[in-house]
């Protein structure tokens, strides 16, 4: 073989390995990316709620909204017992809990958000938030869960709109009647994008509902 032959074979090994090399890395460089965005750092959360309870402005809430992951993290930095404590406790929670029970569909979103860093009472508090804007605000609450809905917490839990608080526990028929207004309210949503999942949100209200009015048959025969 011609010393030319050798060199273009030897030409044509190393421009292979320089793209496999190039592509490794490159798959190397996503993953980290990727990973990256699964890191949840709970006091950058903190320094960026603080600045909303403060001000809740629509640059802020947009800021706070960016700050939470869109799906439950990889992995998570710093105290997280310690920043729910803060996020709900009695000085700060009421702010977000008022902008969004007054309608701002950022704050609103920020509850869905809020679901994927959240678990025990905080979740619970979470879940029947959010179950108080399936009456109030139907539309948007089926336009976020739309978005929303394959995240982990969802996936797992299940769509929060059958959650009223553990403060229903002891008034069962309350518990029916607000279940009841919340398929009428999702009953008056028309739009045909929805359709499928507004359906699924019915069928799971009912569902409890059903559960519900047993437990109470059952607690008036024993």
């Amino acid at each position: 073989m011609s010393s030319f032959c050798l060199f273009k074979n030897f030409k044509r090994i190393v421009i292979i390995a320089v793209i496999g090399l190039g592509a490794n890395l490159l798959i190397w460089s996503l993953a980290q990316m990727a990973r990256a965005e699964q890191v949840f750092y709970w006091d950058e959360l903190l320094k960026v709620y603080d600045a909303y309870v403060d001000y809740p402005s629509p640059e802020n809430a947009k800021a706070l909204l960016d700050a939470l992951p869109a799906d439950t993290p990889l992995e998570e930095i710093g105290d997280a017992r310690r920043g729910l404590r803060h996020i709900f406790s009695s000085d700060n929670y009421p702010v977000l809990y008022e902008e969004a029970v007054c309608g701002d569909g950022t704050a609103i979103e920020i509850y869905f958000r809020l679901l994927n860093i959240t678990d025990g009472f905080y979740s619970e508090v979470v879940m029947s938030t959010l179950g108080l804007f399936v009456r109030v605000q139907p539309q948007l609450f089926l336009e976020l869960l739309s978005v929303y809905k394959n995240t982990k917490h969802i996936k797992w839990h299940g769509y929060p709109v059958s959650f009223v608080g553990t403060g229903h526990n002891i008034h069962m028929k309350a518990r029916v009647h607000i279940l009841e207004k919340r398929v009428e309210a999702l009953e008056t949503v028309k739009d045909p994008k929805f359709t499928e999942l507004n359906e699924d949100c019915i069928k799971e209200l009912r569902a409890r509902i059903i559960k519900v009015n047993q437990f109470i048959k059952h607690a008036k025969l024993s």
